[in-house]
């Protein structure tokens, strides 16, 4: 069905906003047009009609009978326009968004994502906020945050993304593939960390694995996770490590898990301040870390399990060589173009 023909758009804009200001010179600072050029308009939308719409007056112009009805379906037609403009942009428009983390999950997991996350939500203009301390949410300034440990947490909603497991990492230049090698390499530790509890140290991991009669006392020992890693990746030692945090560090070659033995982690969580859960920004931000999460979680799976069983075959065996071809396999996905391309599709999906 044909629209019956409606008369020029500039015509009914020049009228609306003449009766709406009374007046011609008015309704032509709004346009940025001259008020002959409003005159010429509302002449030729009368021409068209075949109808007088406004009466002109020396001081004002008012809507005729039919000017008013025609003025009242202008005013709400221009309305609902000017509203779903308003709403398209402000859903396009590039919103800032703050997010704190500890230096290491920013420095080893989000920035190299960086990337992927802007071409994911072009939208959305993430700051990086940096503090090994719990930030208030609730303060203002910051609206969301990483958060690692049990949850939940006070002052926030909280979404969990994946759990963590934690395991002895080092250079694959120290050769290391027996327990027995742990008492020729230097052990790294990391001291006043406290998530996740109890800690994750030589003593509690040599407990768990069996192995007797280790100095776990001597080594160097660092602040934070972030030296630590990088003495290992130079090949100063062996450290225990945040499978999350050096999962890219052990797809580039980096280092290595010799060792099938973990310890169970907390998890890593995305926090907002109450009240933002449904913001659109941020929902559309706590949806890219789960689906990133969810392949984080196909490669921590073989892990996660056999941290809570406490039992290891012993190294070399079939079974953990099916286990170690295995979870190399996940290893390298995490880091394929394929793996980016399906975070990068999901996270599009709920755009």
């Amino acid at each position: 069905m044909q629209r019956p023909r409606l008369p020029p758009l500039s015509a009914l804009r020049a009228f609306e906003a003449a009766a709406r200001r009374a007046s011609f010179k008015a309704a032509a600072e709004e346009l940025l047009v001259t008020p002959t050029a409003i005159s010429h308009q509302v002449k030729q939308l009368e021409a068209y009609m075949g109808l007088r719409v406004l009466d002109r007056t020396p001081r004002a112009v008012t809507p005729t009978p039919p000017g008013k009805a025609l003025y009242e379906a202008t005013a709400s037609g221009f309305g609902e326009i000017e509203r779903a403009v308003t709403r398209l942009l402000a859903e396009t428009a590039p919103t800032t968004v703050t997010l704190t983390s500890t230096t290491a999950f920013l420095t080893h997991w989000l920035v190299p994502r960086m990337d992927a996350l802007r071409q994911a939500l072009p939208t959305v203009d993430l700051r990086l906020h940096t503090s090994n301390t719990i930030e208030d949410l609730r303060a203002g300034g910051i609206e969301t945050a990483i958060r690692y440990g049990r949850g939940p947490f006070a002052g926030a909603a909280s979404t969990q993304l994946c759990s963590d497991v934690m395991t002895p990492v080092c250079s694959p230049g120290l050769g290391l593939s027996q327990l027995e090698d742990l008492r020729r390499v230097t052990l790294i530790h990391i001291e006043g960390r406290s998530r996740p509890t109890p800690n994750p140290d030589w003593n509690r991991w040599c407990e768990q694995t069996g192995i007797a009669d280790l100095d776990t006392s001597a080594g160097p020992r660092f602040p934070d996770s972030m030296l630590a890693v990088q003495a290992a990746i130079a090949g100063q030692g062996v450290v225990i490590a945040s499978r999350v945090l050096v999962a890219d560090a052990l797809a580039a070659g980096l280092l290595e898990a010799p060792f099938s033995q973990t310890l169970a982690g907390d998890g890593y969580h995305f926090a907002c301040a109450l009240g933002l859960e449904q913001r659109n920004d941020i929902a559309a931000l706590r949806t890219w870390f789960q689906n990133c999460s969810d392949v984080v979680s196909e490669l921590l799976f073989r892990s996660s399990s056999s941290a809570q069983t406490g039992y290891r075959e012993p190294r070399g065996s079939s079974l953990t060589a099916a286990a170690d071809r295995d979870e190399q396999a996940r290893i390298k996905f995490l880091a394929s173009a394929d793996a980016k391309l399906c975070i990068d599709r999901a996270a599009v999906a709920f755009r």
